[in-house]
């Protein structure tokens, strides 16, 4: 089964974002304004991407790359 191209574009735009700025630290809400994304379709991708090792979440809920985490 494959991924419909809406939901790759979304992972890939989300993705974009903490690529085009290592260290940055997201909540959903910015996370949602910068990537251009419904916070209700950006909130199980934010979580999909912390599932697969590509983001860290911090108590405060923000989000991080994790290749640059210890920054």
């Amino acid at each position: 089964m494959s991924t419909p191209p809406q939901v790759t574009e979304a992972v890939e735009r989300l993705k974009g974002v903490f690529i085009e700025v290592p260290g940055t630290l997201l909540s959903l809400a910015e996370a949602a304004r910068l990537s251009g994304l419904e916070p209700e379709r950006c909130e199980p991708i934010l979580d999909a991407l912390v599932g697969t090792g590509f983001l860290t979440r911090g108590r405060d809920a923000k989000c991080k790359d994790r290749f640059s985490a210890g920054r």
